[in-house]
């Protein structure tokens, strides 16, 4: 019997709520940790997108399995739900370790800078070597190399704050793309976000799996023009139109219980079982993995 063929790509969530950390009995299910996604390629080396609260527990995770090869850390943008969990990454606090921290062309500065600020009083205590074992590093929207043979691309999202949208291939082409915070506003026909809408589609076009900012539901968004999410119904819309296989829905509300996460599963199931195409749906939970 022929061995099995190891998966291309292994994703795991670790935080799936935005805004700020809610937990409590009404968001068990799907959690209340804010954005952290694992990801593995074949050689189980670990890239790291967004170091919200989840990133605690990954962290442990990593100490207790032994892991000690360098971790590459991609954040979409620094919004404090997407780095809260940053001074409390286990790893930072091993002598010898680095964190690789991958950012936008011209960022690295910045960055290295607003990183250094969270990790000294008055935000945290002075622990010697923390900010010394993170390294940052550029690229722009072209490929970047990673770890076992992937690539990976950014892409300009619709929110405050320049946020990016990620997208992983190999040599077989797109494997993951990840848009945590991205407003899709379907209903602004005007010819730049057209056009955006228009290339954000084929930046995606047949990725196997698709993270994608559903804070809101659908009549919410009036409320919420320009807050830079979308609801559920409009990041199946850019599924079904990208041809993408599986969707995950991402960056919940922290006011939406759990039931209501999964009354939105249902909406976008029936959403794209009208449009006939086989589109997997899921709302993303602490602990859910999936392979490509």
């Amino acid at each position: 019997m022929s061995a099995s063929v190891p998966p291309r790509v292994r994703i795991r969530f670790w935080g799936t709520r935005g805004t700020c950390p809610s937990p409590g009995p009404r968001t068990v299910r799907y959690g209340g940790n804010t954005p952290c996604v694992e990801v593995r390629g074949p050689d189980n080396h670990v890239i790291i997108l967004d170091a919200g609260s989840g990133i605690r527990a990954l962290g442990a995770q990593l100490l207790a399995a032994g892991h000690r090869a360098p971790i590459q850390l991609l954040l979409s943008h620094r919004h404090s739900d997407h780095v809260l969990g940053l001074a409390h990454f286990a790893p930072l606090f091993e002598p010898g370790n680095r964190i690789h921290v991958r950012c936008g062309e011209g960022e690295a500065d910045a960055l290295a800078a607003f990183t250094r600020a969270m990790l000294t009083p008055p935000l945290f205590p002075a622990v010697d070597g923390l900010s010394s074992r993170l390294d940052f590093s550029e690229w722009d929207n072209h490929d970047a190399p990673l770890s076992d043979g992937l690539v990976v691309k950014r892409f300009p999202a619709r929110h405050p704050g320049e946020a990016a949208i990620f997208r992983f291939d190999d040599a077989n082409g797109p494997l993951l793309a990840y848009a945590p915070d991205n407003e899709l506003a379907y209903h602004d026909a005007s010819a730049d976000v057209s056009a955006w809408r228009a290339a954000l589609g084929d930046f995606l076009r047949g990725v196997p799996v698709l993270i994608h900012d559903a804070t809101y539901r659908y009549h919410e968004l009036p409320q919420h023009t320009g807050w830079g999410h979308s609801s559920h119904l409009e990041a199946t819309r850019l599924a079904l139109e990208c041809g993408a296989r599986t969707l995950v829905l991402f960056h919940h509300h922290p006011d939406r219980d759990d039931d209501s996460v999964e009354q939105m599963v249902d909406e976008c199931r029936a959403q794209a079982t009208r449009s006939g195409a086989p589109l997997r749906l899921l709302a993303a939970w602490e602990g859910l993995t999936l392979s490509v």
